[in-house]
C-alpha cells in the first residue's frame, strides 16, 4: 500500500497538508514511508514493485551495475506511444552522491506523484499520456549502503562510490596514501585532467578516478544516455542533489562557459524556481556552478548537454540553503515538504517540454561524433 493510500499528518511546520486518498484507475504503489529514511532493499523493493503493480504504464528500467553488482534500477512511466510514433522522453535522478540522502527520497515521490495521480488527476494524466518519463532514484547504490553502516562522520558523509583503494593519494604531511572511491559526479569525459587538484588525489571527496569513464556507474549512464531507446528524444533532465538551494545550469567545467541556448535554460530555470518559491518562499539562487561557487569537471550533466541532442539539462540541489554547513541529510519529517514544492518546478520543465514538442518527431539515434551543439536542428519537425 503506498504511503497516499493512507492520511498522512506531517509532524513538522507542515502539519496542515494531510495526504488523502484519490480516486485512480487500478494505479497503486508499494509501501514506501517518506516520513523516514529507508535503506536500499526498501528502494529496489519499491521500484520493482511499482513497475510490477502497474504494468500497462510503468516499465522496470535496470541500466547497468554497480561495483559491487548491485543494480542501477529505475523506472520508466508512460503509456505506450501509438505504433510508428515516438515519446518525448524526460530524466529524473537522485543524483549519484552517497549522502545525499534526501534527493533519493524526493525522487521516489516524483514516482508516487506520477503512479497515483494517473488518470486522478488532469494533469498527472497528460504528462503519462504525452511524455515517457524515467526516474532514477539511487545512480550510487554502493556509496549509500555504505554511508548507512554507520553514525561515524567519515561514513556517513561518505560521497564517492565503492571503488577499490588508490594508493597515489596525498596528504598535507604525506604522500603515497591508500584511499577508496571515486566521486561518479566527477568522473565524466569533459574538462577531466589529470593535473586539476583536489580532483587528481584519491583521498579527496571529489576524486575523479584515474580516468574518465573508469568507473560502471558512469559508463552506465553515459551507454543508456547514448542508446537508441532515448537518444534523441530525451528533451530535459534533471539531476537532484543536496544541499544549497542552487538552480545549476551548465556548463561547470570552466567559469563563463556557456552552451549556445543559455538562456533558453536560463529563462525556464527562473520560472521553475520562482514557482517553487511562491509555494512557500524556497529561494533558489539560478546559474552555473562555476561561476556561483567555482569550477567542477566530470560532471555528468555538463557531458550530457555537451554530448548529447538533450536541451534542458540542470542539478537541482536541494535544501537547505547555504547559510547552513554540512546539511547533506536534512530532518526525515523535511522530505515531503521539499518533495512536493520540488515537483511544482518540475511541472514548470514538463509543461515547456510539452509546449515545445507537439510539433516535433524526435529523432531515433547518434547521427554524427559532433557536440549537440553542432547537431541542431535537436529534434525534427513535423
Amino acid at each position: 500500500m503506498s504511503i497516499v493510500s493512507e492520511a498522512i499528518i506531517l509532524g513538522s511546520p507542515w502539519s496542515s497538508d494531510i495526504w488523502t486518498p484519490q480516486a485512480k484507475a487500478g494505479a497503486r504503489t508499494p509501501f514506501f514511508d517518506l516520513t523516514q529514511y529507508n535503506d536500499w532493499p526498501q528502494f529496489e523493493d519499491y521500484v520493482k514493485g511499482v513497475a510490477h503493480d502497474n504494468p500497462s504504464f510503468v516499465q522496470l528500467k535496470t541500466i547497468g551495475r554497480s561495483r559491487e553488482g548491485r543494480p542501477l534500477l529505475g523506472v520508466r512511466i508512460g503509456k505506450p506511444a501509438p505504433a510508428g510514433r515516438r515519446k518525448i522522453a524526460v530524466w529524473l535522478d537522485g543524483g549519484n552522491h552517497a549522502r545525499e540522502w534526501p534527493a533519493f527520497h524526493v525522487a521516489v515521490y516524483f514516482i508516487e506523484k506520477l503512479v497515483n495521480g494517473y488518470l486522478g488527476d488532469d494533469k498527472i494524466t497528460k504528462y503519462v499520456n504525452t511524455l515517457d518519463i524515467y526516474v532514477f532514484p539511487v545512480l550510487n547504490p554502493d556509496g549509500f549502503v555504505y554511508s548507512r553502516t554507520s553514525t561515524r562522520a567519515t561514513i556517513r558523509q561518505w560521497r564517492k562510490n565503492r571503488a577499490p583503494e588508490n594508493c597515489t593519494g596525498t596528504g598535507p604531511f604525506s604522500s603515497d596514501l591508500c584511499c577508496e572511491g571515486v566521486d561518479l559526479n566527477r568522473n565524466y569525459d569533459i574538462g577531466f585532467s589529470h593535473n586539476n587538484y583536489p580532483f587528481n588525489n584519491p583521498c579527496s571527496d571529489e576524486f575523479q578516478g584515474p580516468r574518465p569513464f573508469s568507473e560502471p556507474e558512469s559508463r552506465a549512464v553515459r551507454d543508456f544516455v547514448m542508446s537508441s531507446e532515448i537518444y534523441g528524444r530525451l528533451y530535459a533532465l534533471v539531476s537532484m542533489h543536496t544541499h544549497g538551494q542552487l538552480w545549476i545550469l551548465p556548463y561547470n567545467y570552466h567559469k563563463r562557459t556557456y552552451p549556445q541556448d543559455f538562456k533558453d535554460l536560463e529563462t525556464l530555470a527562473n520560472r521553475a524556481a520562482d514557482r517553487v518559491f511562491a509555494y512557500r518562499e524556497t529561494k533558489y539562487r539560478v546559474g552555473t556552478a562555476a561561476d556561483m561557487l567555482g569550477t567542477a569537471t566530470g560532471g555528468a550533466t555538463d557531458w550530457i548537454k555537451k554530448n548529447t541532442p538533450t536541451k534542458y539539462v540542470y542539478v537541482l540541489e536541494l535544501p537547505p540553503d547555504m547559510k547552513t554547513w554540512f546539511a547533506f541529510q536534512v530532518k526525515p519529517h523535511w522530505l515531503i515538504p521539499i518533495g512536493k514544492e520540488t515537483w511544482l518546478g518540475i511541472e514548470v520543465i514538463f509543461d515547456q517540454v510539452i509546449e515545445e514538442t507537439k510539433n516535433f518527431q524526435p529523432t531515433s539515434e547518434p547521427s554524427s561524433n559532433g557536440t549537440a551543439d553542432s547537431r541542431s536542428p535537436r529534434f525534427r519537425q513535423l
